[in-house]
């Protein structure tokens, strides 16, 4: 899939008149007609999330994603609210970004707010590992104050709108291949863990309370693996040793949670590789690249490690097998590559490379 990303760093950017003109550039070259998919109006006058629920109506990203990769052209895919802004309440901006893939154009309006807004957008789009391809400036007054010109000097790479035609063509072409091997850094997530409640014992229980738990566990914690919200409800009601016996009704709850679609549950006959049934709220992104936390690392989703992996290579230059996995370790604050790490990760990095 070949095209952009258009984020705003505030509502009045205006990333829709962005996304217009280079949709035009991109016809007026000979490119073929570029597919321009608005996530949500930018003149809302709240969050997408907020005013997809006031309007009667909800966001689904899936589809977003769905029709962006249809597209027999390239796409100009233009998002409102900002890039941390809730697309649904627990699926954000940034993570369509990331879904995407695409090098990310960053729309500023001028104004007081220009530096530090572009700044924390940029660095929050750099954040999950995608590139940003350049800044486009909206709203320039006829006479700007000598500090507007100063601070677009201090973005560097940045023009104002009328530029954007000229150049939307070469974004598509030179500038994102080279986007494509862009070094750039990344952050992890901080790792919310679920807060242990008083549960019953699931031998015993009734299924709708495991229910109601596990649900918790898994918005808190999710994605996840299935077993790890098994082991936290199993240690949350006093067990030790999460048996088969324990295990049944709480698996069995799981199901019955994914069929009401309270959870959207992967299981593990649809991904071999993890040998384990994946589980996370319908509104959460499928991967999200966090800090260890309590988990072991043998807990972590092999496709969250993989993510991980994809940006140590993208930060660090990083190819070669055992370094990436040294990497992976260091990012977790763990130290010593034991035997069933370096088989854990072995298969992460076959997943990365699939």
């Amino acid at each position: 899939m070949r095209g952009l990303s258009i984020v705003g760093t505030s509502r009045d950017a205006d990333e829709a008149a962005v996304a217009r003109a280079a949709c035009a550039a991109l016809r007026d070259a000979g490119n073929g007609s570029a597919a321009e998919i608005a996530v949500l109006d930018g003149d809302a006058a709240a969050t997408p999330y907020i005013a997809a629920r006031h309007a009667g109506t909800a966001i689904d990203p899936e589809d977003v994603v769905a029709r962006a990769r249809a597209s027999d052209g390239p796409v100009v895919v233009a998002t409102a609210g900002g890039v941390l802004a809730p697309l649904t309440q627990r699926y954000t901006v940034r993570d369509l970004l990331r879904e995407l893939e695409l090098p990310v154009v960053v729309v500023a309006a001028a104004g007081p707010d220009l530096v530090n807004d572009t700044r924390l957008t940029i660095e929050a789009v750099r954040g999950v590992g995608l590139a940003v391809a350049a800044v486009v400036i909206t709203g320039w007054p006829e006479t700007p104050s000598r500090v507007l010109l100063d601070e677009r000097v201090l973005l560097g790479d940045s023009f104002l709108l009328p530029a954007v035609a000229a150049r939307a063509v070469g974004w598509l072409d030179a500038r994102a291949a080279e986007a494509e091997h862009e070094t750039i850094g990344f952050v992890l997530e901080a790792y919310d863990e679920w807060q242990p409640q008083p549960v019953g014992d699931p031998r015993a229980s009734p299924r709708g309370e495991i229910m109601a738990a596990l649900e918790a566990i898994v918005a808190a914690e999710g994605p996840m693996r299935a077993s790890r919200a098994y082991a936290l409800y199993n240690r949350a009601a006093g067990g030790r040793k999460l048996t088969a016996v324990a295990r049944a009704p709480l698996s069995s709850a799981l199901y019955w949670l994914a069929r009401e679609r309270r959870v959207e549950l992967t299981r593990a006959d649809d991904i071999p590789w993890q040998q384990d049934d994946l589980v996370r709220l319908p509104d959460a992104p499928a991967v999200r690249v966090r800090e260890l936390g309590t988990r072991t690392l043998e807990e972590v989703p092999l496709d969250e490690i993989a993510e991980l992996i994809g940006r140590l290579r993208g930060s660090t230059a990083t190819r070669e097998p055992l370094a990436l996995k040294h990497a992976v370790l260091d990012a977790y604050g763990l130290v010593r590559l034991t035997a069933r790490a370096d088989e854990y990760l072995g298969l992460a990095l076959d997943l990365a490379d699939g």
